[in-house]
């Protein structure tokens, strides 16, 4: 076998710490108004871990990312009201307002005046929970799951209940797959 150009200065794939899920106090550091494909609007919030053992987390994964193609992994996108007086629309104006609400809670002094950027360095709760997803070759991908942001101060007093972890759903096999692979039925089913 012929080695490849560069073998002793390639890189291997490194396992990654994970977060467990919990309350966290996070830092912002970076706000952006982005579109859903649908064409809604939504703030994405970039975040890192700002206070206690996992401080920083985020931006040691990134510095350790040596994918071309890497990406901040801690954003919490928040849809922005289209102000249109549809049901969805009226969700998405409580889960605006609450996040909002949350920011001025947890920073004294600030007032969300619609302005995006002065997020920018602001303190936040973040609940994390664990979510999974199908990769393409069927196997589940699982990762720490920024799911909500709440008052600072309901962090540091424990007054918060982490959101339900959003889990695939074991495939179900077909009656016709069951006795198709069950090595106790023989082909005279007395049923058929």
């Amino acid at each position: 076998m012929k080695p490849f150009k560069d073998y002793d200065k390639t890189q291997t794939f490194k396992e990654y710490e994970t977060l467990p899920k919990g309350g966290y106090v996070l830092s912002v550091l970076g706000v952006s108004i982005n579109k859903w494909q649908s064409g809604d609007e939504y703030l994405q919030i970039s975040c890192d871990i700002a206070e206690g053992e996992y401080a920083g987390f985020y931006a040691k994964r990134y510095k350790e990312d040596t994918r071309e193609d890497k990406k901040w992994s801690c954003n919490y996108n928040l849809t922005i009201p289209k102000d249109d007086g549809s049901e969805r629309d009226g969700w998405a104006k409580r889960r605006f307002k609450t996040v909002m609400n949350a920011f001025e809670d947890s920073n004294p002094g600030f007032r969300w005046e619609w302005n995006e950027a002065a997020l920018k360095g602001k303190k936040i709760g973040g609940l994390f929970n664990i979510r999974q997803w199908e990769k393409n070759d069927g196997s589940v991908g699982e990762a720490t799951n920024l799911a909500a942001l709440i008052d600072v101060n309901k962090i540091a007093t424990g007054d918060y209940k982490l959101p339900k972890d959003k889990l695939i759903e074991p495939k179900q096999e077909s009656t016709a797959d069951l006795i198709a692979n069950n090595p106790f039925l023989d082909d005279a089913l007395p049923f058929s």
